[in-house]
């Protein structure tokens, strides 16, 4: 997972996280950060084993690119906002 959110919240400059273990520990920090964290879906994107969510969320308008591999799990997301 790739954001820009992922920086200062998890101390890691490239922003990025590799892992279920990562990413699980980058949303328990975030929802105790934000416990009344809301995302507010505005529309779903399909692409070719992708898709892109668009939301409204704390950071503003954002989107969620998740990449899928041939087991039909995500193996990419990057995160995107408004800027």
């Amino acid at each position: 997972m790739t954001s820009s959110a992922i920086v200062p919240l998890m101390n890691e400059p490239l922003g990025s996280l590799i892992g279920k273990d990562a990413v699980r520990s980058y949303w328990a920090k975030a929802s105790e950060l934000i416990p009344d964290l809301h995302f507010e879906l505005v529309t779903t994107l399909v692409g070719v084993n992708s898709i892109t969510l668009y939301y409204q969320g704390p950071l503003g308008m954002s989107t969620e690119c998740l990449q899928f591999g041939t087991d039909q799990k995500v193996q990419r997301a990057f995160a995107h906002y408004a800027a």
